[in-house]
């Protein structure tokens, strides 16, 4: 085992000849130490540290032997650190504003650096994460469609005509979500629902590393009615009991499924979520065999892992003659293959961040809001450092006179600059500690806020380690640079002299950095009071039909589908519950697509939405109809009926549509009405073609229009009746309102999270202009004594020592406002249905920053303005 040679090569660079051979020796002998004790790994980085302290001892003793009094005599240090304590001691409220400052910004900072670096590492926890792509499909045509999902068979088509493709492991959603029960002997049965799972190939224990507690990986997903369950719902069903072997009844299929294996959670963020895995074969023993041959269903999630070697330009040059072959099956012709359809390959660490399409398998995040948390924590981390250059510069008059005596007795430029960026690095070690303290409070809230589940220990690991040094190192340079070089820079005549002008060279940074301090906190007024109008507007906006008191309740099991009408019935005896509804899906959920061919204009054939109800869908959400009528009451094996909204009638250039005949499905309908259009996705996109089919048999939900406020009641009927008519069912309900409002979670997060950083950022400016103010009071304590003395009132004193600072606040709300102006709009851009940002939105923001500004400037100029005329003349 050999040492790193190039630090061998540093250590050659840096050591003297003489000493060389000495060193290398000593060097080496202790690196074959090390790795028969701690391995060749771990004695390579101890030999990189061994090498690095002999590099900075040779540099140290260099430089003691070219300078007589350098830095790392440790008498001189000692004095340094005293000198910075006493100073710390001396000028109280200097030293607690400016640590305040910096512990919360760099609080805040870490909060958000945090966030950023989990958004960023979804899915890059899997080993083979670079080699692992889903297949994407996309249908071209008026409007473009990505699908998440693709055929069943699409992965291991793809995989036996490209060799590249080493292993395709395939996920499908159990449709709808499933009610498991575990009736243990002797103990009461216990039975939940399940909302995340999927039924899996075998081989995604290898694609995707899965850790097996229990259960043998090889064959655990390759059993028929098998389970394997994560850690946490084993715990869930069967407590602290083994669960290998134990029977896991479906009660929905009325299947009883045998627990193969227990998989760790994963230990990392990831979109794939699951609590459960049901091996493929299970679907296929009982699956409809022509739907697992379809070409066109967009029904599995296909993931592929590419050869070692392989490359995704190599082997995407290859997909289009493969989907030639594959849709040629169809009967499709070649133009319209490569026209009409595209397949692609999206790396699965891109799938969070960047990727929203149809079916997604749980709802992705957005890059964008990652560089709007990033730039948050770069503004506030700049404020406060800003915030400390001002403080720092303003104190450094103070300390005139003790710069003066240093320089008279011989102390260099670089000795004055070392002392003041120690006491600056001091300064920021005293933030961060507070910091820390401050972050383990704050991560509760946080979480809330923000929906993650950030840990204190999260910290403590090597890489965010350096992290929050390398932060506080840069920070302490950034903010102490600038005043050190200040200070150091002061004539010895002129310090001794003690003289201190209120107009100087630094008076204009000052200016200019305080303008900034403040445009950073008017750039962040403004966004927040965007993104709170724009969640009102969600929030009021008519969606075209009536959301408020309506229940959805799921009909789970075979015997609730089978005796729907009678449950209906019965719910509507009620006098609380105004009319029941059944429908496929409700309003926010991810509706189907299919075409809809008008008969005889089959070239007017258009791809829409699709929602299965019955006749009293319309009564319920109080939808609007343009023209026709309703559903009527129908044998179940009549024909289908129709009822589309206008975005359909037009997709569909029908003039006259009542009456029209339309095919779907394999059946002909006619469309007996058409429903103003309403928004049953979110704002975020323009309402879409929606065809409604009279159908009840294919529903998944009751809809109850309550009366009044008698929820807890109507509930408790509902369940009760439920668990009479089926005792197997389980009772799950949502509210219509509150799912519709989750669509804006995210957005809603983000504003939060703005509010609390915009918060956070004017008052660390305003911790600022608050010692600034005190300063420029002190500085100017005689003049304002003259001027009392000549006649001058409290209020003309106030306004004398308040104007300066007033108008660095206005010039920064005019710089920031159209960067606000931009940024705000570009965000609006991603929304349908927007607000418009109207100019009382700028005057309330430059309003509040004044009002603030007043209220921290205030307090110094009225004290200063009230005191004595007599003691402010005697002040030196």
């Amino acid at each position: 085992m050999k040492p790193p040679r190039f630090a061998d090569r540093l250590l050659q660079f840096f050591c003297s000849p003489d000493h060389l051979e000495e060193v290398l020796g000593d060097l080496h002998e202790e690196f074959a130490y090390q790795v028969r004790r701690v391995g060749e790994r771990r004695a390579r980085w101890r030999y990189w540290w061994d090498v690095a302290g002999f590099i900075l001892s040779f540099a140290l003793k260099r430089k003691s032997q070219n300078n007589s009094t350098t830095i790392t005599n440790p008498i001189m240090i000692q004095n340094y650190i005293k000198i910075a304590w006493r100073n710390l001691l001396r000028y109280r409220l200097n030293s607690t504003l400016t640590i305040a400052g910096l512990a919360l910004g760099l609080a805040c900072g870490l909060l958000i650096i945090l966030h950023v670096r989990e958004e960023l590492s979804y899915d890059k926890g899997f080993a083979k994460a670079d080699r692992i792509y889903r297949l994407n499909s996309e249908n071209i045509g008026e409007k473009t469609r990505r699908w998440a999902a693709t055929s069943p068979i699409l992965g291991v088509e793809m995989k036996r005509q490209i060799p590249a493709i080493e292993t395709v492991a395939r996920f499908l959603r159990p449709y709808p979500d499933r009610v498991f029960s575990y009736a243990p002997s002797g103990g009461d049965s216990k039975q939940f629902e399940e909302k995340t799972g999927f039924y899996a190939d075998s081989t995604a224990v290898d694609v995707f590393d899965l850790s097996f507690v229990e259960g043998d990986p090889q064959t655990a997903l390759k059993q028929q009615d098998a389970i394997v369950l994560t850690e946490t719902m084993a715990r869930k069903y069967f407590g602290d009991a083994d669960p290998l072997g134990k029977i896991i009844q479906d009660d929905l299929d009325k299947r009883p499924l045998t627990v193969t294996g227990i998989v760790r959670n994963f230990g990392f963020p990831t979109h794939l979520k699951f609590d459960y895995l049901i091996s493929m074969c299970t679907y296929y023993k009982y699956a409809d065999k022509g739907s697992l041959e379809s070409r066109t269903w967009s029904g599995f999630y296909n993931y592929v892992l590419l050869n070692a070697n392989a490359s995704r330009p190599a082997v995407e040059s290859k997909i289009p003659a493969f989907m030639v072959k594959f849709y040629e099956v169809n009967g499709e012709n070649r133009k319209d293959i490569l026209t009409t359809r595209k397949t692609l390959l999206q790396p699965i660490t891109d799938i969070h961040l960047h990727s929203k399409l149809e079916k997604e398998m749980s709802p992705n995040s957005d890059i964008l809001y990652v560089y709007v948390f990033s730039v948050a924590a770069l503004f506030i981390l700049l404020v406060a450092s800003v915030n400390f250059i001002n403080m720092a510069t303003a104190q450094a008059f103070n300390r005139m006179k003790e710069v003066g005596v240093r320089k008279v007795l011989g102390a260099r430029k670089e000795q004055l600059v070392n002392q003041f960026l120690g006491e600056s690095f001091l300064l920021t070690l005293a933030g961060a500690l507070l910091a820390l303290g401050l972050f383990r409070l704050a991560i509760p809230f946080y979480n809330d806020l923000t929906a993650k589940d950030l840990r204190f220990g999260q910290l403590f690991t090597v890489s965010n380690g350096l992290m929050m040094f390398g932060l506080a190192a840069l920070i302490s340079l950034i903010a102490g640079l600038y005043p050190a070089w200040f200070i150091s820079n002061f004539e010895p005549v002129t310090s001794l002299k003690g003289r201190r002008s209120p107009v100087s060279s630094v008076t204009l940074v000052r200016k200019g950095l305080i303008v900034f301090q403040f445009a950073v906190s008017v750039f962040m007024i403004f966004s927040t009071i965007v993104v709170y109008r724009q969640m009102q507007f969600f929030q009021r906006k008519k969606l075209g039909f009536d959301q408020e008191q309506v229940v959805a309740v799921k009909l789970y099991g075979q015997s609730v589908h089978e005796k729907a009408a009678l449950i209906q019935n019965e719910l509507r005896q009620n006098a609380a519950i105004s009319d029941v509804a059944l429908t496929s899906v409700l309003p926010g959920d991810r509706f189907s697509t299919d075409m809809l061919v008008p008969v005889g204009k089959a070239d007017d054939a258009s791809q829409m939405r699709f929602m299965w109800a019955d006749e009293h869908l319309l009564p319920v959400l109080k939808m609007g109809l343009k023209t026709g009528g309703n559903f009527v009451p129908r044998n179940v094996s009549s024909h289908f009926a129709y009822i589309l909204n206008e975005a359909a009638v037009k997709a569909l250039k029908l003039q006259s549509p009542i009456g029209q005949k339309m095919v779907s499905l394999g059946d002909t309908g006619e469309v007996v009405g058409v429903v103003n259009d309403f928004h049953f996705a979110s704002l975020h996109s323009a309402v879409e073609p929606l065809v409604i089919v009279q159908h009840p048999g294919q529903a998944n939900y009751f809809l109850l229009k309550i009366n009044g406020k008698n929820l807890p009641e109507v509930l408790q009927f509902t369940r009760s009746l439920l668990a009479r008519v089926s005792p197997e069912s389980l009772f799950s309900y949502t509210f219509l309102d509150e799912k519709l409002a989750r669509l804006y979670d995210s957005e809603q997060r983000v504003g939060n999270v703005l509010k609390v950083f915009a918060v956070f950022a004017i008052f660390i400016s305003c911790l600022g202009l608050f010692g600034l103010s005190a300063y420029a009071a002190q500085l100017r304590t005689k003049e304002v004594g003259i001027r009392k003395v000549l006649g001058a009132t409290v209020s003309g004193v106030v306004i004398l020592l308040s104007s300066d600072f007033l108008r660095l606040v206005i010039i920064a709300t005019l710089l920031a406002s159209p960067l606000a102006w931009w940024a705000m709009g570009r965000w609006l851009e991603g929304f349908a249905y927007a607000i418009d940002m109207e100019w009382w939105m700028f005057a309330l923001t430059g309003f509040l920053a004044v009002f603030v500004a007043i209220l921290t400037i205030g307090f110094q100029s009225i004290k200063a303005a009230l005191m004595n005329p007599v003691k402010s003349l005697k002040s030196e």
